[in-house]
């Protein structure tokens, strides 16, 4: 517990600025004041500023009563919360949980929403990096039994001093890596590529991080087709088959633009040029004057004479 003094000439004001100014919310939030401010007699005199103490508790104690109130909140029972802190990273540990089964979710996944918000609360303080949180040490055995198949290939790296490049890894099973790794002072890790091709480069810590990687690179390009000397054969390529001829195609006709000659039906303007053309050829060469129109108008008959 730390305890900091602030002062000022409104007690509200100095106890929101000390709010933002550490992230603590009201349920953590304790302080003693110790001076009232105040303006003086008649403004003759000089007023006095306010003087409140506040009682910061350190950010495990913070992150274990938060933790705390979640889990009430949500209606899970449990015993204990237990603390321990190795450099910037915290570790939350539930003990005696009632309904482990709940609190754990399938595949863990309750377990990883929960320590996703508890790393939210506190993601701005600068003492702690990091917040695990385990349920009756579910993810201490989980995280055993995925790192014990990669405990022979790190103790030749011990025997041996080669770097170990893994295969590419999603973010949670880097975590465990590295976090396995570290316990090690003989041993060192490296994240090397982008996105999904992320992989985890195990050396020696007598080595640096140049010479990991040239290894690393090395031993990549040996699987790579530019570094080999063998020659790659290649499958033959596929003889393409000669196509029959096309048959000839019947001559085209004259027809007026914008009509095709394979269009099945004939439209006004292709049946018009049609007609004119075959009445040209069919006429002879000297011009005949056309033939009088008869006179078709109906004779209307003659009206009957009256008779007076």
């Amino acid at each position: 517990m730390t305890t900091i003094d602030k002062s000022g000439t409104c007690i509200e004001d100095i106890i929101s600025a000390f709010r933002k100014e550490n992230n603590i919310q009201d349920w953590e939030l304790k302080y003693e004041i110790l001076k009232k401010p105040s303006n003086g007699i008649f403004g003759l005199f000089a007023s006095k500023t306010a003087l409140v103490r506040f009682q910061l508790p350190d950010t495990a104690d913070r992150a274990k009563l938060y933790t705390n109130s979640l889990l009430t909140k949500m209606g899970v029972g449990f015993d204990s919360i237990t603390t321990k802190l190795e450099g910037k990273t915290l570790y939350l540990e539930i003990v005696g949980c009632t309904d482990t089964g709940f609190l754990i979710g399938k595949n863990g996944n309750m377990l990883e929403s929960i320590q996703f918000l508890v790393n939210r609360v506190f993601e701005y303080d600068r003492k702690i990096e990091k917040i695990y949180l385990d349920a009756d040490g579910y993810r201490e055995r989980r995280e055993d039994f995925f790192f014990r198949q990669f405990q022979p290939q790190i103790s030749k790296i011990k025997a041996h001093g080669k770097p170990l490049t893994l295969e590419p890894m999603s973010a949670g099973e880097r975590r465990i890596i590295h976090r396995h790794v570290e316990r090690d002072k003989g041993l060192r890790t490296l994240t090397i590529g982008e996105g999904e091709k992320k992989r985890i480069v195990i050396f020696s810590a007598k080595q640096s991080e140049r010479e990991a990687l040239s290894h690393s690179n090395a031993d990549r390009g040996k699987h790579t087709p530019e570094s080999s000397d063998e020659k790659t054969t290649q499958p033959a390529a596929k003889q393409k088959t000669a196509r029959p001829p096309r048959p000839p195609r019947a001559p085209k006709t004259d027809i007026p633009a914008g009509t095709s000659a394979d269009y099945p039906f004939k439209t006004a303007a292709h049946r018009k040029a049609t007609k004119e053309a075959t009445s040209e050829t069919d006429s002879p060469t000297t011009d005949k004057p056309a033939a009088a129109r008869p006179n078709r108008q109906r004779r209307r008959p003659p009206k009957p004479a009256s008779s007076e």
